[in-house]
């Protein structure tokens, strides 16, 4: 009998996260969109007016994995986007994500939690988020987790990709900066660092925070 599609797992959202720096070196937009729309996994407005107003190649491509990112529902997408990178020359690369194990959290020895994350002094959980502190912040996660990082402060794909196209050229650094100020407004006086922080924790599986770079970033925030 054979294999029923089904719609792109969180398993599978996390596999090609893991590998977005090679797929963003490696695949060509141009040399697979079409057959999304062919296969009715991408409309003509998709291709036109999202993934063709990039003005570079690596900027196309990342459109198209947000695209995969919106319509992972659609049932089957996961193993057709892996079956064009095999079949534009990007075997190897649809072989390994295809075999990338999500990464444990790494616990630290008194069981405390994620120590990928620095301890944030009790000063700091008090202080509300200001739009300084959100840019200290917006260079700590890599772009490819964008989306994740979005969901984590509670947006919806429609919301993320409005401030993306919003903030497109000026970097993704910019978008996460403008998501965090966003969160800042619709939580209201709970949005303090401490809750931030806890948020990040909560879902550090999902959204690679740079540690060392975090901890840069609340050194600036301690000192400003």
């Amino acid at each position: 009998m054979a294999q029923t599609a089904t719609s792109m797992t969180p398993e599978q959202v996390k596999k090609i996260e893991a590998n977005y720096a090679e797929i963003v070196k490696n695949v060509q937009a141009d040399d697979i969109m079409d057959y999304f729309v062919d296969q009715g996994y991408f409309s003509i407005e998709d291709v036109v007016e999202d993934i063709m107003r990039g003005k570079t190649p690596q900027d196309q491509i990342e459109r198209l994995v947000m695209l995969l990112h919106q319509k992972r529902s659609k049932a089957g997408i996961f193993d057709f986007f892996l079956n064009q990178l095999a079949e534009h020359s990007n075997e190897d690369l649809a072989k390994k994500i295809r075999e990338t194990e999500k990464r444990p959290i790494q616990v630290s020895e008194n069981g405390a939690g994620d120590d990928r994350y620095p301890e944030i002094p009790e000063k700091l959980k008090i202080k509300s988020v200001t739009d300084k502190y959100a840019m200290f912040l917006s260079k700590t996660f890599p772009p490819q987790k964008l989306i994740a990082f979005g969901a984590c402060l509670g947006f919806n794909d429609v919301e993320i990709s409005q401030v993306q196209a919003d903030n497109e050229k000026y970097g993704g650094s910019t978008v996460i900066h403008q998501l965090i100020v966003r969160w800042k407004n619709r939580t209201g006086r709970s949005a303090t660092l401490g809750t931030l922080h806890n948020l990040f924790q909560e879902h550090s599986d999902d959204i690679d925070l740079n540690s060392e770079a975090y901890a840069k970033a609340l050194d600036k925030i301690i000192k400003s």
